[in-house]
């Protein structure tokens, strides 16, 4: 008897150390997310777009540090590096109603009609890495060009 009741404590003891372990995955796997791109720039004109952000908690917002990827990073993906990329700057603002969303502003025009944007967010506690494909409209054109992205998390 006394058997298995040791094997019963160490299978509950077991469950509750795979349980610990699991919330701590699932905790991490729940971190910042991204939505969708918008992009207010046509053909010709200085990059500018938005991207939500989905979710993001405190901690993750107090050190969260956003960039476009390195020319490198683009090459070793096998995408093309647009001109207008080396001086974009990606900022964290937020909306009149209190969301929080990413500013995508570069000050260089963008004369191609598709752009990978690659995306390297760093936080205390994680990374993300995700790519949009934006479509640029010519200009005078009303359509706003919104994209989802593949996510890479790393």
């Amino acid at each position: 008897m006394k058997t298995t009741s040791r094997k019963t404590a160490a299978r509950h003891a077991l469950s509750a150390v795979a349980a610990a372990a699991l919330t701590l995955v699932s905790t991490g796997s729940w971190a910042l997310g991204l939505g969708r791109m918008a992009v207010q720039s046509a053909l010709g004109e200085s990059l500018r777009a938005e991207i939500d952000i989905t979710s993001m908690s405190a901690e993750e917002a107090s050190s969260l540090r956003v960039k476009v990827a390195s020319a490198e990073a683009y090459r070793a993906a096998g995408i093309d590096y647009n001109a207008a990329l080396p001086s974009a700057q990606v900022t964290v603002a937020k909306r009149a109603d209190g969301r929080s969303y990413l500013r995508i502003v570069s000050d260089r025009v963008v004369q191609e009609p598709f752009v990978d944007v690659i995306l390297e967010l760093t936080w205390s506690s994680g990374r993300l890495v995700r790519e949009y494909t934006l479509l640029l409209d010519p200009p005078g054109s009303t359509r706003m060009a919104t994209a989802p992205a593949p996510m890479y998390v790393m």
